[in-house]
């Protein structure tokens, strides 16, 4: 199934690596803004993207782990006003990136065709970074003690438990439509009929979407049923889902050339 490895591959290999680091970038941005947006509006900070940008580190630079979205919640609540600490805080993960989600797989469905090979990976990527926040945050960090999720718990007055189930349907619903409508759509013109760039797409989407955002969780900083999601998310579902994507979707022109 693996050909040799051509220079067209390599090059394929670093402009998606490229292309998804900007990519995350930007919806992790898209994520804190819309925390910070909801927050402006509705009278709770001064700027509408006076966000924390972090240390000006190496890692900082290429993932934006130190960037945070700046609000203090701590005189919402202080307040009485737990519905609208409950709104900022779900719409990073609810606007930013799910619904944001479902525009970026609307757009690429009516303008693939007259798109790009680049531009269909670049929006790709757009949509993985959205649906695998979701991932990070409902079911992996959805049953804690700190950070969104619990912040909307509490000004909901609910339990994470409670919550839990409202926002897991549409959260895992956005995954299924990732695997089940985006990929299809996105993958052949990505990978155009080549073996190995489809393996190297494959294996990135398995790792990105269920082991790179479920790191933050993994060393029980957000309690244990999140720790143990967030295991399984690495160690299980990252193997079963390459095996899925591979079986499923392996360019039949390349199968066929091999049989």
């Amino acid at each position: 199934m693996i050909n040799k490895i051509t220079s067209k591959n390599i090059g394929f290999g670093l402009l998606t690596l490229l292309l998804l680091l900007i990519a995350h970038a930007a919806i992790y941005l898209a994520h804190e803004y819309s925390h910070s947006l909801m927050a402006w509006s509705l009278g709770w900070m001064a700027r509408p993207v006076g966000i924390d940008y972090g240390r000006p580190t190496l890692g900082n630079f290429l993932f934006l782990g130190d960037v945070g979205d700046g609000v203090d919640y701590a005189p919402i609540f202080a307040s009485g006003h737990g519905v609208a600490a409950a709104i900022i805080a779900l719409s990073g993960t609810v606007l930013g990136n799910g619904l944001l989600y479902f525009v970026i797989y609307g757009l690429t469905k009516w303008a693939s065709a007259g798109m790009s090979r680049v531009g269909v990976s670049f929006a790709y990527w757009l949509s993985l970074m959205c649906a695998a926040n979701v991932w990070g945050y409902v079911p992996l960090r959805a049953i804690t003690t700190h950070a969104d999720i619990a912040l909307a718990a509490k000004g909901l007055h609910f339990s994470t438990w409670t919550l839990f189930p409202f926002l897991a349907v549409p959260a895992l619903y956005t995954v299924y439509h990732f695997f089940r409508r985006m990929f299809p759509l996105c993958q052949e013109k990505i990978a155009a009929d080549s073996g190995n760039d489809f393996i190297f797409l494959s294996v990135l989407t398995a790792y990105w979407f269920f082991s790179f955002f479920s790191g933050d969780g993994i060393d029980g900083s957000y309690g244990l049923v999140s720790q143990v999601l967030c295991i399984m998310s690495r160690y299980v579902f990252v193997p079963f889902c390459t095996m899925y994507l591979v079986s499923r979707y392996y360019p039949r022109s390349v199968q066929s050339s091999h049989e």
